[in-house]
């Protein structure tokens, strides 16, 4: 049996780290928030070809097909120490909108925007720290 992926835990410093990172994780990803309290955010991403329904049963398939990223706040600077681990990555239909966002959110680009054959690839610091990982996939036309 295989494990299912669905929930990845990202530590930020209490107080406004955890407010900054839901303002940069949803308004600059597009993620959507599910649950927030003072201590924990609960976000969503969505599976690239889900499409909003009414009906409950197709609902909890795409809730079941998406993966939470949690935002936990905590005190402790070990527990908020990042690097390039974990690295997120996000696939977007337009990458220049986004990091455009992201930026004026509090994140930083982590080198150039790549081109290669397949599409764009960016690699950005979020305000909490932790990297992140955009692509934006080359048109078919």
């Amino acid at each position: 049996m295989l494990a299912h992926l669905s929930r990845v835990v990202l530590m930020v410093r209490s107080g406004e780290g955890l407010a900054k990172a839901l303002e940069f994780y949803t308004a600059g990803l597009g993620l959507q928030a599910v649950r927030v309290t003072d201590e924990w955010a609960d976000l969503r991403t969505t599976t690239p070809t889900s499409t909003t329904t009414n009906n409950p049963s197709e609902q909890q398939q795409q809730q079941q097909q998406s993966l939470s990223i949690c935002l936990r706040a905590v005190t402790s600077e070990a527990q908020v120490t990042t690097g390039y681990s974990p690295l997120l990555q996000f696939q977007v239909e337009n990458m220049d909108d986004v990091i455009a966002k992201c930026v004026q959110l509090g994140g930083n680009l982590d080198g150039p925007i790549q081109y290669p054959a397949h599409g764009k690839i960016a690699a950005l610091r979020s305000p909490d720290g932790h990297m992140i990982g955009i692509y934006e996939a080359a048109s078919l036309d």
